[in-house]
């Protein structure tokens, strides 16, 4: 059984399949964008549909596999606290970015989005006082300049209510880096099916009550509109996300991150064939300078995990 945390030494004959894993969970991660665009339900609907049916597909994938046994319900006492905290970090993450997609492009929302690797490195430096390496503070800069190209870019050729969007992707991004950190930090011994059923379902939860606070009704009738969330539980939930936290129990987590810098090229693809929506040019420079920065942010991010490694990215926690 594979667990959280627990590091695995990589054999040649593994080589193959996390490749194609990793394939996989890029290219079902990408549909997330088209498939909430597609939707004509509230962004907060979306949020709880998608978080409820993912955590009901686990939660029953888990129970097929017999994962929930006394060592895994122990460890989940003993986390619970962590696991409602990264659980509230996932809804906040899905809600300012399911909303920013309303508002601005794709490619600008997705990319945006991605940059979550730029807060792993702040977050390592200004909470932890880690040193953050020169290329780190560079790929930060660049995808900074990046990000300011394509904001400009959106207000120039949209209005604020796109610079909006992509402040909300932004924010986004900090929340999804805040759940990867808490996922590589408290999941360990605890099987993949557990710990995503509890983070999706407590999620659910949180997005519920801002449905209610907002007076968001969550109920939804249209045979449509639950096919789609259905497919957003199946396609970017169960075989993205929760692919992306299998792999984790196979490779470095520098490795699994490596693959944000995929998603927003699917994302765009997607949206331009689908959509029809081909963003301004001013937004492709500022999408690709962002992706030279989170990849320089990566390769050091990467360089320094083969060495002393990240508290943040500590797999036994602290």
């Amino acid at each position: 059984m594979y667990q959280m945390g627990k590091e695995i030494d990589i054999q040649s004959s593994d080589r193959p399949r996390i490749a194609l894993l990793l394939i996989l969970s890029v290219s079902m991660v990408s549909s997330a964008s088209i498939l909430i665009r597609l939707s004509q339900s509230h962004p907060l609907v979306i949020v709880f549909w998608r978080t409820l049916l993912g955590a009901i597909l686990m939660a029953s994938l888990g129970l097929i596999r017999g994962d929930y046994t006394r060592q895994a319900r122990d460890t989940v006492r003993q986390n619970w606290k962590w696991f409602v905290t990264i659980g509230l970090f996932l809804c906040l993450h899905f809600s300012a970015w399911f909303t920013s997609l309303f508002l601005t492009t794709v490619a600008a929302s997705v990319v945006l989005t991605d940059s979550s690797p730029i807060f792993t490195a702040l977050l390592s430096t200004f909470v932890l006082k880690e040193k953050l390496g020169a290329k780190s503070w560079a790929g930060t800069l660049i995808a900074v300049l990046g990000a300011i190209l394509l904001a400009w870019g959106d207000l120039t050729s949209t209005g604020y209510g796109a610079l909006s969007g992509d402040l909300l992707a932004l924010l986004s991004a900090l929340f999804l880096a805040l759940y990867f950190i808490g996922g590589r930090r408290f999941a360990r011994g605890v099987p993949i099916t557990v710990y995503t059923s509890i983070v999706y379902a407590t999620a659910s939860l949180f997005t519920l009550v801002l449905c209610l606070l907002q007076g968001v009704n969550v109920v939804v009738l249209e045979s449509t509109e639950m096919i789609l969330f259905l497919a957003l539980a199946i396609f970017p939930t169960v075989l993205g996300h929760s692919v992306n936290n299998y792999l984790l129990t196979l490779v470095p987590a520098y490795l699994v991150s490596a693959a944000v810098l995929g998603e927003p090229i699917g994302a765009t693809l997607l949206a331009a064939a689908i959509l029809n929506e081909i963003p301004p040019p001013i937004t492709f420079v500022g999408f690709l300078v962002i992706l030279a920065g989170i990849a320089l942010v990566l390769t050091d991010l990467a360089r320094r995990t083969r060495g002393n490694g990240l508290a943040l990215d500590d797999t036994h926690g602290s």
